[in-house]
């Protein structure tokens, strides 16, 4: 390397990392180490005498870098456990600080739980910024990635130290609002990360896969010691460590082991090794370590919900329809014209699709739309951006009466029967989300389009379903070309995960490959998706 010259990649490897997690252009900052981001945000958040809430115990480094700039620490007692009451009563904060897992007792709250938090730290008269700490999230069950784009005032703080094995490249990242993120980036120094840990960086990702295999190991040897030590007080965790009391500090000591003692507690936080150490670990307690049993690979589902949950293309044809009628009121508009402009790809938004069908319509060229197929209309498409306000507003009127003709597709029941996590991901608005799990009588977690950079074919909603649910194969049910496209990208931006798309719907055959998976309905896709886990 040439170690003459300053360290140019940062940009590189910060839209690199952006891409994978399915983030927003300057939606991500990559720094040297999340305590230096932490201390960062101090920074430039923090005035003399704010307030920040900590968990207590919590990360040792939390109380130094706030005092550091002048601000007060609020520590809130939440034990070995994680309770929110402490949390709803610090609103008042500046600034809250939650790390999940807890750090150094391994505690977790799942995106449900903490969501009435984080709806009423937005809610508040003047909303304090939410530091979502995820040192240790890949070794939990999910991360809180969904939450990012919901709430502008929430930053999610991720570190390589952990999953990575690499601690001494010191690198992190902040995820957040883009508007908030910009003005952190506009104070960091330049050149602040060495080209050494961005090099490494960059091979790690390539090789992220086997990073993956050694988490999965070590959360199993995880749990198998938790559950050979009854006679200590474990609790729960959700990360590469155990905190067990009474203080096994000295015992492992004298085994040529070393824990960390957490003073005034009787009690230490013990790390994760490997087989050997942990085996010694455990003989070193008088206990015998369990039998191996490795975590299996996480699997998702992820589903459409027009046309594959929900049978709306009566409904939505319907909404359509009125709308052009009352915008071109002399246009011949057919149903067919509906599927075709579905067939041609980049229209699966119906707001879009009746924009593009005013625009050709005043530029007397709808005729166009049956030679359009994986073309579009690319001289058109400023008028058709510019259309698609005012188009959504006029759809989302009629769609409020045409919604009633929308049916359930398939019970809950019978996806749970699958045995792997369940997600979706959707053209709808979130407005429109609501009503579809109305109809549906249940509700999954959703990415819905809420922002430019969710829109289908767009893969950010995919990535960050992967990233949310610690997902290690996907499979993406759809029924249009924007679907397929939609999972092809994300593909190619994660090769380290297993990716497949199965179709549904009447055009199942001009939209899947011959790797893909297809059935008629997706109850139909059932039997397959059981027989090709």
């Amino acid at each position: 390397m040439p170690f003459q010259q300053y360290p140019e990649r940062q940009a590189e490897l910060t839209e690199r990392l952006r891409l994978r997690l399915g983030a927003p252009k300057d939606g991500l900052l990559l720094g040297p180490s999340s305590g230096n981001l932490l201390d960062h945000l101090a920074l430039a958040g923090l005035r003399p005498g704010d307030s920040v809430a900590i968990p207590s115990p919590g990360f040792s480094l939390y109380p130094m870098l706030v005092r550091r700039h002048q601000g007060v620490v609020r520590p809130l007692e939440v034990g070995t456990g994680f309770p929110l009451e402490p949390w709803f009563k610090a609103l008042d904060c500046r600034q809250l600080w939650i790390t999940l897992p807890n750090n150094p007792t391994g505690a977790w709250l799942s995106p449900d739980d903490l969501e009435p938090l984080l709806q009423a730290a937005a809610a508040y008269p003047d909303p304090p910024l939410v530091v979502l700490d995820e040192a240790y999230a890949e070794f939990a069950p999910q991360t809180h990635r969904l939450a990012v784009d919901r709430y502008p005032n929430l930053l999610l703080l991720r570190t390589f130290s952990k999953a990575l094995a690499s601690a001494s490249w010191r690198l992190g990242y902040l995820l957040g609002d883009p508007a908030l993120i910009r003005k952190l980036a506009a104070l960091q120094l330049p050149y602040s990360i060495p080209a050494a840990s961005l090099e490494a960086l960059d091979v790690a990702l390539d090789f992220a896969s086997e990073f993956e295999a050694q988490i999965r190991s070590t959360m199993a040897l995880r749990d198998r010691l938790r559950t050979s030590l009854p006679h200590q007080e474990v609790a729960p965790s959700a990360a590469n460590f155990l905190h067990i009391a009474p203080d096994p500090a000295p015992a492992l000591q004298s085994a040529g082991l070393l824990a960390r003692t957490l003073p005034g507690t009787g009690a230490a936080r013990v790390g994760i090794g490997t087989e050997d150490v942990v085996q010694r670990t455990a003989m070193a307690m008088n206990a015998t370590l369990g039998k191996a049993i490795l975590h299996p690979r996480r699997k998702l589902l992820v589903l459409d919900v027009d046309g594959v949950l929900i049978e709306a293309d009566r409904s939505f044809m319907e909404a359509v329809s009125r709308a052009l009628a009352e915008l071109v009121p002399d246009l011949e508009w057919t149903d067919e014209h509906f599927r075709a402009f579905k067939r041609v790809g980049g229209f699966n938004n119906d707001f879009r699709l009746c924009s593009a069908a005013w625009v050709l319509a005043e530029h007397r060229a709808l005729d166009r739309l049956w030679t359009a197929c994986g073309i579009g209309f690319p001289d058109l498409e400023a008028e058709i951006q510019q259309r698609e306000a005012p188009a959504q507003a006029v759809v989302q009127k009629h769609y409020a009466e045409t919604s009633k003709l929308e049916r359930p597709l398939i019970e809950l029941q019978a996806l749970q029967s699958l045995g792997c996590d369940l997600a979706i991901l959707t053209g709808r608005p979130p407005e429109e989300l609501t009503m579809a799990f109305d109809v549906l009588g249940w509700r999954l977690p959703a990415i819905a389009d809420a922002a430019p950079h969710l829109r289908k074919p767009s893969p950010c909603g995919l990535l960050q379903l992967a990233d949310a649910f610690r997902a290690e194969s996907i499979t993406f049910v759809g029924d249009t070309r924007d679907d397929a496209a939609c999972l092809s990208a994300a593909r190619e931006i994660r090769p380290d995960l297993s990716w497949r798309f199965a179709a549904v719907g009447a055009d199942r055959d001009l939209i899947g490959g011959p790797q893909d998976l297809s059935a008629a309905t997706l109850l139909d896709l059932l039997p397959l998706l059981q027989e090709r886990p």
